[in-house]
């Protein structure tokens, strides 16, 4: 994958407790665990603000601890750009989830994002 063609560029990043937020040109946020690289996991909050954006916005530059990220790293380090969550239901649970899904042609993914969408809309 490239660089998202290009038109995808990170437009601001917040920090928090244990992942910074970097807000794409697209509007999404990709939340990116300090843990992504050992310098960035080992940095203090005043060293993870010193930084600068890369070629207009395609990566960042974290002066003080010289560590360079980009968007199509993160990207290709997390698989795309949705957030992952693990959760633990029943056997049960999941082989009805599966054959609704598959009776509406759908993925078990798709089926449980729409439903919880639904009902926190």
């Amino acid at each position: 994958m490239s660089t998202l063609d290009n038109r995808t560029l990170i437009q601001s990043v917040g920090f928090g407790d244990e992942k910074m937020y970097i807000e794409l040109s697209t509007k999404r946020v990709l939340a990116v665990p300090y843990s992504y690289t050992k310098r960035l996991e080992e940095a203090s909050l005043e060293e993870l603000k010193d930084y600068r954006l890369i070629a207009n916005g395609i990566g960042l530059h974290f002066e003080t601890i010289d560590e360079d990220i980009s968007i199509e790293g993160i990207i290709r380090d997390f698989g795309n750009e949705s957030k992952r969550i693990n959760i633990s239901v029943s056997a049960d649970f999941l082989d009805k989830a599966d054959q609704y899904a598959k009776e509406h042609h759908m993925s078990r993914s798709a089926l449980l994002q729409k439903a919880t969408m639904k009902y926190i809309a």
